[in-house]
């Protein structure tokens, strides 16, 4: 691109590879994705494997493990007490990561209204920009490139938020639009995305002119933090949940099937969980609770046995090793350790994926800083080369008004 600066003789160059500023915008909105993605990810294992805690896995072995202890003496009230010290273990451990996530996701959700006004703002500046950049090409040739840098700086810091595709129109302008089609630059007028609830959910959803977008945005910084919130998040919450659910209806199960010490039937070992939605778990890790209070009323023996009877206690432990999970395929442990092999899988995979486009990114700022960057050593050269020729120009100008001096002075004698 090159312009006129309005000096006679003088002119001002831009040079810029559009191809190449449209592949750096699509890295942004993949590396902006992706990081995102990898902090998030990383915040989620940390709260699953707890520091100062048991951890799920540890507190679900400890429980089991206690009343495998208990078997050998199924009367003792300290070895009784255990199991309902364990139990309630658990279930703390339960809470503590149930919570955990949903602070993360509701922290994650307040940012989505942020990052909205964002790009609001960037989208108002570029249309303003649409609208300054020909009047000032028309009043001043030359001048309107500073505008087209400025506003391609806008176009990048957008594009790390949001996934955006656009393109240049006859008049000049930039149009932008998100990548299913949905206008947010027209010439010199923005559209303005909003956050709404999503219908009966508490979360924040994206509308575009009165539609809901949330589900088609998945990169930039916002699609990064809606994948998190929306699927990572959930899909943790839901296996908790589905964990905690069947625990307590096996456990309830089997306990109800033995006498306790004084020889009566066993009753609910944990609150029972009732479905709030048919077919839907959620909120059983949450609510998960040791329903009973006396360890007298642990229900070790067999129904119709004495109080020194175990059978009941050793069907109990024999619960950890059931397929229960993955349509009856994987015990609780196996259950658990895919669970908590999938979020590190995702996490690295993050974690490598913003590693490779960062990567590219750089190399492709790099070439475009080559291409219309400044090269200072043949700058160097180029002021040599006119300051010689100024002063040879000097030089040629000096004798000739010398000589035209002489032959005025010899004309006149």
């Amino acid at each position: 691109m090159d312009a006129s600066s309005g000096i006679p003789g003088v002119y001002l160059q831009s040079k810029r590879n559009e191809f190449l500023d449209s592949s750096i915008s699509q890295e942004l909105q993949f590396s902006g994705g992706y990081e995102f993605m990898s902090e998030a990810l990383r915040q989620i294992e940390s709260i699953l494997n707890s520091e100062n805690g048991l951890g799920l896995q540890e507190a679900i072995s400890e429980f089991f493990g206690s009343f495998n202890r208990l078997t050998s003496t199924p009367e003792d009230l300290v070895a009784r007490q255990q199991v309902l010290s364990s139990a309630e273990a658990l279930t703390l451990e339960f809470h503590r990561i149930y919570t955990g996530l949903q602070q993360l996701q509701a922290s994650e959700d307040r940012m989505v209204p942020q990052i909205v006004q964002e790009i609001n703002a960037l989208t108002s500046e570029i249309a303003s920009l649409n609208e300054k950049i020909p009047a000032a090409k028309a009043s001043l040739p030359g001048s309107e490139l500073t505008l087209r840098d400025e506003r391609q700086k806008c176009l990048e810091a957008l594009s790390e938020l949001i996934g955006i595709d656009y393109f240049e129109t006859e008049s000049g302008s930039i149009t932008v639009t998100t990548k299913q089609g949905g206008a947010l630059v027209l010439e010199n007028t923005s559209y303005d995305m909003e956050t709404a609830p999503m219908g009966i959910s508490p979360l924040a959803g994206v509308q575009l002119n009165g539609k809901d977008i949330t589900a088609t945005l998945n990169s930039g910084k916002l699609g990064g933090l809606l994948q998190v919130r929306d699927e990572k998040i959930k899909y943790c919450t839901q296996a908790l949940d589905d964990m905690a659910a069947t625990l307590i209806e096996r456990i309830n199960q089997q306990h109800s099937l033995g006498n306790d010490l004084d020889g009566l039937a066993g009753a609910d070992f944990f609150v029972p969980f009732v479905q709030s939605i048919p077919g839907s778990n959620e909120g059983a890790a949450r609510h998960i609770t040791v329903a009973l209070t006396d360890p007298r009323g642990i229900a070790a023996a067999s129904a119709g046995s004495g109080p020194g009877n175990n059978e009941n206690a050793r069907s109990i432990v024999a619960i950890e090793s059931e397929n229960l999970f993955a349509t009856a395929t994987e015990t609780i442990n196996q259950f658990y350790a895919g669970f908590i092999f999938r979020i590190g899988s995702d996490a690295h995979a993050a974690e490598d994926n913003m590693i490779v486009h960062n990567g590219v990114l750089q190399q492709m700022m790099n070439q475009r800083d080559s291409d219309i960057g400044v090269n200072l050593d043949e700058e160097a050269v180029n002021i040599i080369k006119y300051q010689k020729a100024y002063e040879a120009s000097a030089r040629y100008a000096s004798i000739t008004i010398a000589l035209s001096d002489e032959l005025l002075r010899l004309l006149g004698d």
